[in-house]
């Protein structure tokens, strides 16, 4: 087996990405999301709810406490609104599906490094 500098690995992940991008689980969660945000009303609230999480999260960086409560609240029940529309749960099932194929990639990966003897 023959050893490949840094650059050739990285061009090799560049090359598995792109492949990757071509699955069908990718092409599906990209409809979905395109589906999602095609309906003005959950745009809104999807921009909303990611608005309402960076102000969360700066907040919290600082400091924590009961003044971030009702933030976290907001959020919620955001979130109750934003998982009664038929798109987000199709786009979450996508993104789920998309999540187990980087996993099984990872778990392919580093199953083969794990098997690989040294030299």
């Amino acid at each position: 087996m023959s050893t490949l500098d840094r650059n050739e690995i990285w061009a090799q992940a560049f090359e598995l990405g792109e492949m990757i991008l071509r699955t069908p689980e990718v092409d599906h969660y990209k409809k979905c999301e395109e589906q999602m945000l095609a309906n003005a009303e959950l745009a809104a609230k999807v921009s909303k709810f990611k608005e309402l999480q960076e102000n969360y999260d700066r907040l919290a960086e600082y400091s924590q406490g009961p003044h971030l409560d009702g933030l976290r609240q907001d959020m919620k029940q955001l979130q109750a609104e934003l998982d009664s529309y038929p798109e987000v749960k199709a786009y979450k099932e996508a993104m789920q599906k998309v999540d187990e194929l980087l996993q099984a990639v990872t778990e392919k990966i580093a199953s083969t490094i794990a098997a690989t003897p040294e030299a």
